[in-house]
């Protein structure tokens, strides 16, 4: 597995994986969000996919936060569900995790709270949760999603960082 920069030429791959994850961890939450506007939003253009052989399995982005322009927020981080299970989410965040550190921020994340196994993921590799909220959208169900915040293990853990839009939890 190696992963390398993102470009244009990745995103049929892409645009293919998002939808074989939405169909089996709805997410995203929204099915007309499996789009490659979707895919781009919210980013710097810091992205970085895992390829297997010549296949394009995961990807994830990085974006200063709105909220504090010393940190970084994760964005887009998925894994195709036939390439699971082979540390390729792990990888990922590795990558991630030694850009912030290079430059010194911070580095955060949100997770929808249905989402367990990325919450194992990112508690096991040391993440802690930073705070939470529910969600000011609805998804198709009509229910607003729960959104947990989770900071890197590099962190100040007394560095507060309030993302997203909607009510908190706590």
């Amino acid at each position: 597995m190696e992963i390398r920069l993102r470009t244009d030429a990745d995103m049929p791959a892409l645009l293919a994986a998002l939808k074989a994850t939405h169909e089996v961890d709805k997410y995203p939450v929204l099915p007309n969000h499996v789009t490659r506007e979707w895919l781009l939003e919210g980013d710097d253009g810091m992205a970085w996919v895992a390829e297997d052989g010549a296949d394009v399995v995961g990807h994830v982005a990085v974006a200063e936060t709105e909220e504090d322009p010393d940190s970084l927020s994760v964005h887009r981080l998925f894994v195709r569900p036939s390439a699971r299970g082979h540390g390729v989410a792990s990888a990922l965040l590795t990558t991630v995790e030694t850009y912030a550190r290079l430059l010194g921020q911070d580095l955060f994340l949100e997770v929808l709270s249905h989402n367990v196994d990325a919450i194992h993921l990112y508690e096991s590799r040391g993440w802690f949760r930073a705070g939470g909220y529910t969600a000011v959208w609805a998804g198709p169900d009509g229910n607003h999603a729960e959104i947990n915040l989770f900071a890197a293990p590099h962190n100040d853990p007394t560095h507060v960082l309030r993302l997203g839009s909607g009510r908190p939890t706590e």
